[in-house]
């Protein structure tokens, strides 16, 4: 499956925003479109792009300040960043690069300098990025890897997916340095107990957010998702406060804006079996676990599902 890279377009001139999204579109990316730093950050806890084009002069936040605020957060602080400003002076292009952007572009601006620096910056990122900075684990890339180099061996295998229930919820209450800690510590309870009862050439990878998988060949597999779900049950309330804990939830805004009662964190695994259902490629697989894990956080606990149909 061909990755399609997604660029964030932040500028608050609408003829200039809509030039880059026809641009950027006709190239083949999926385009985000934000018109202010405010907005630019909202969009950035619900998708993450994979590089972001900045106008530095904007009402209410500018440029500057906007990558500040990037670079101070764990999930967005390797998104590289392209700059582009009226200010051409060396002292303006000095204050991006110091604040982390990694390149600088001067409007007016030639369209095919502008494609290939951002080229350049996705072809680097595709090639730094196989490991997430957070946990330290194999990313999309390995993962991916992974799962094609096992279905052109036609080997039987088992996608364990994990992913947390009610995360963002909690990121958005306590903040992203006590939601890194939670992630940090799942982490590190499917390393634990994968390698206890896992086999050695498993891959264990974190996908970004609350998202990871386990790739396993061990028959242990449902013994591996339900000692997850037994250690992350038993630990994830000492990551609350006491208030909290007691009253057994956190109130918080939804996705759609509305206060709304938010239960301790669970934790959903499901399970796709090579051996057990057809799998086409990565993408079909993807498509599977994406699926039943949709249905497993319908349930409002932590869960072990298994895909278990024949095709």
């Amino acid at each position: 499956m061909i990755k399609r890279w997604k660029v964030l377009v932040v500028e608050d001139e609408d003829t200039i925003r809509t030039l880059l999204s026809d641009l950027l579109t006709d190239e083949g990316y999926e385009v985000l479109e934000a018109r202010n730093g405010y907005e630019a950050l909202d969009l950035l806890k619900y998708e993450i792009p994979d590089i972001i084009l900045l106008d530095c002069e904007m009402p209410k936040m500018d440029g500057y300040e906007t990558i500040k605020r990037i670079r101070e957060n764990t999930y967005w602080v390797n998104i590289p960043v392209i700059f582009l400003t009226v200010r051409s002076s060396e002292q303006d292009q000095v204050r991006g690069i110091e604040l982390g952007a990694e390149d600088y572009i001067v409007k007016p601006f030639n369209k095919n300098i502008l494609l290939a620096k951002i080229k350049i910056l996705l072809k680097r990122k595709e090639l730094t990025t196989n490991i997430n900075p957070l946990t330290k684990l194999p990313g999309n890339l390995l993962i991916q890897e992974e799962i094609e180099k096992r279905l052109l061996r036609d080997s039987d295998f088992v996608l364990l997916y994990i992913d947390l229930n009610n995360f963002k919820a909690y990121n958005d209450y306590y903040g992203f340095a006590r939601g890194d800690e939670v992630i940090k510590f799942t982490a590190e309870i499917i390393k634990d107990v994968e390698s206890l009862y896992g086999e050695k050439e498993d891959l264990i990878g974190h996908i970004g957010g609350d998202d990871f998988v386990v790739i396993t060949s061990s028959k242990n597999y449902q013994i591996i998702a339900e000692e997850i779900i037994k250690n992350f049950d038993k630990e994830i309330k000492k990551f609350y406060d006491a208030k909290d804990l007691e009253r057994g939830y956190i109130t918080t805004q939804n996705r759609e804006g509305k206060t709304q009662d938010f239960p301790i964190m669970t934790i959903s695994i499901v399970a796709v079996s090579s051996a057990k259902t057809r799998i086409v490629d990565y993408y079909d697989l993807s498509q599977k676990a994406a699926s039943l894990k949709k249905y497993a956080k319908q349930m409002g606990k932590s869960v072990f599902l298994e895909e278990r149909r024949k095709e």
